[in-house]
């Protein structure tokens, strides 16, 4: 406490951080792609596997 008897803040933003939220990426992937990507991944591995 301080003199007056009164507690002080401490300084600080309070995780107040502004971000952009209209932000346009150069690549854009839709989530189906995304997901067929992953399996067709997975299908490979899965043959190489079972090749060698």
């Amino acid at each position: 406490m301080n003199k007056k008897g009164q507690t002080r803040m401490p300084m600080s933003f309070g995780g107040l951080v502004q971000y952009y939220s209209e932000y346009k990426s150069k690549i854009k992937i839709s989530p189906k792609m995304v997901v067929v990507s992953g399996i067709v991944l997975v299908a490979i591995v899965l043959v190489l596997r079972a090749l060698f």
